[in-house]
């Protein structure tokens, strides 16, 4: 109680929109703002993907808010077309098993596939991870993570967006 009475009440906990409106706005800044308009609607649907999760399955130790909010961010930069699936695949998972869990975790309409020009590709991708912070390894694990949280919720998550 002493300490919260020396912040003066003003605790700042990060939390998965916290997290990710910082992703956004770093990546906003190191791609100047060229991909914009492609992900404002991509962006919006993730929040609202990334808030019925929490409501599904609060974040926790087990599922951190920044790894959360990284790989919807990523999987956010999939359904805008922006990057292929196949750059977001972590080294261990088969090239079956991730187009399964891609499709497994759609909560929404079929993803497009990516219409970037693919010597942008490295581009965006470069922009992510720094955006992120994190390294392109675990950001696919982060990826691969949010992925399967949303497969996991598949069902009630289909149900509120109906």
């Amino acid at each position: 109680l002493g300490l919260l009475r020396s912040l003066r009440w003003q605790v700042n906990v990060q939390s998965v929109e916290s997290w990710f409106s910082m992703i956004e706005a770093r990546f906003g800044v190191l791609t100047a703002e060229m991909f914009s308009r492609d992900m404002t609607w991509a962006g919006q649907e993730m929040r609202e993907l990334a808030l019925a999760l929490i409501q599904w399955r609060p974040a926790n130790k087990r599922r951190p808010p920044r790894r959360l909010a990284g790989g919807l961010f990523g999987i956010g930069l999939l359904r805008a077309a922006l990057l292929p699936a196949e750059a977001l695949r972590p080294q261990y998972v088969c090239q079956d098993e991730w187009e399964q869990l891609f499709q497994e975790s759609q909560v929404m309409d079929e993803v497009p596939s990516c219409t970037l020009q693919p010597e942008l590709i490295p581009s965006v991708l470069a922009s992510l991870v720094a955006a992120t912070n994190l390294p392109l390894e675990e950001l696919q694990q982060a990826c691969e993570f949010a992925m399967g949280c949303l497969r996991g919720a598949r069902g009630d998550l289909c149900r509120m967006f109906a």
